[in-house]
């Protein structure tokens, strides 16, 4: 079986898009989605600079685009989802890790991703994590206890370092071998990809 790296953030709406299809769109393959947590303020390359702003014909589209993409992939994003953007989602993303080790990270990252964007909840907030992390049958304080811990930090911190060791830059981003995706609107790049690695297999 292929696995394919998946490479997240709570705080970035298309890797929320991406993380809602991924698995559907490559149902059919031999391969295995694996979701990993990053920090994408880290991992942003400060040599890149500030973003130009967009004029208004791009602005539309741009928002337009992002509306597209909701309806194709049947998610909502909450009118008021975008106040939250820069709020911290580190919490979360440590949290994500407890699921995992605890065997129900499914049951953690896909409502912890529509509290986010489809709900406007606040990641930052350990009353909502820990809400999250017992939706997901888990022992709600000491897994928040363990979120909260410095081997979370340190596990979080090495993730990260790993992914911009092997280039990444943003989320979302996949790996098919040593071929690098990012971006949601690259999944179909992902799934071709993949289907070479299954039929070479």
């Amino acid at each position: 079986m292929i696995r394919i790296p998946f490479y997240y953030d709570y705080a970035c709406p298309w890797a929320f898009l991406g993380s809602a299809r991924v698995e559907a769109y490559l149902k059919d393959l031999d391969v295995e989605v694996e979701f990993r947590p990053v920090e994408l303020a880290t991992l942003r390359e400060s040599a890149a600079g500030p973003s130009a702003d967009l004029g208004p014909r791009k602005r539309r589209n741009q928002e337009a685009d992002f509306r597209h993409w909701c309806q194709l992939v049947g998610v909502e994003i909450h009118p008021d989802a975008v106040k939250l953007v820069g709020r911290s989602t580190r919490l979360a993303l440590k949290a994500a890790y407890v699921a995992r080790d605890a065997g129900c990270f499914a049951a953690f990252h896909h409502p912890a991703y529509r509290a986010r964007w489809s709900l406007a909840r606040d990641l930052s907030d350990p009353g909502v994590v820990r809400e999250l992390l017992a939706g997901a049958g888990l022992d709600a304080a000491a897994a928040l206890a363990r979120a909260g811990s410095e081997e979370f930090d340190a596990r979080l911190a090495a993730e990260t370092r790993a992914a911009i060791e092997r280039g990444v830059f943003g989320v979302p981003t996949a790996f098919v071998g040593d071929e690098m995706m990012w971006g949601n609107d690259r999944l179909e790049l992902v799934r071709f990809y993949a289907q070479r690695a299954v039929n070479a297999g």
